[in-house]
């Protein structure tokens, strides 16, 4: 069975660097449950699990390009540090939230000196080849919007409306 866009998929993953280190895994926990096309998961794993079937086992390296992108260097920003910071001790590799026009980003601490300090916006996975160990779990199907109604409705069963009511009471 070939799975498309707006299937929905249940998956165990491990998620590791280039050289084996894992950075996440859902192992010791219940597999996730995502959509596939709701870019909820990065492109290359939505497009690994497209090609599996139930049950299915997979490892796929993923360029960065096809993770978490390359490292874009729009997403530095230098602020000032007496600004932004004040006194609070601040040092590279700090994990920040600063509001932005879009909402709230985190941003590590790239580079401190005494009147500037450079964030990055990018995430840590970005600009790194990835391996993925995928297990399929199952393909979730749905019943639909009215629920079993409409599962017998398409089966063709019959059904009585034990109630009358004029449309334009609704």
């Amino acid at each position: 069975m070939m799975l498309s866009i707006g299937d929905k998929v249940k998956v165990h993953y491990t998620g590791k660097y280039s050289d084996g280190k894992v950075f996440d895994s859902t192992a010791a926990k219940e597999p996730i449950e995502f959509t596939i096309g709701d870019e909820m998961m990065i492109s290359g794993f939505e497009k690994a699990v497209m090609t599996m079937s139930e049950g299915d086992r997979l490892t796929v390296k993923l360029k960065a390009s096809e993770a978490y992108g390359e490292i874009d260097t729009d997403l530095f920003v230098e602020v000032n540090r007496a600004d932004v910071f004040g006194d609070k001790k601040i040092k590279k590799g700090d994990s920040i939230q600063a509001p932005t026009d879009d909402g709230v980003m985190m941003f590590k601490v790239h580079k401190v000196n005494d009147k500037t300090v450079i964030l990055d916006g990018n995430s840590e996975l970005a600009g790194k080849n990835l391996i993925f160990d995928i297990e399929l779990i199952n393909v979730i199907k749905e019943s639909g919007e009215f629920g079993s109604f409409e599962d017998e409705f398409n089966e063709g069963s019959e059904f009585d409306i034990d109630e009358e009511f004029d449309v334009g009471e609704l």
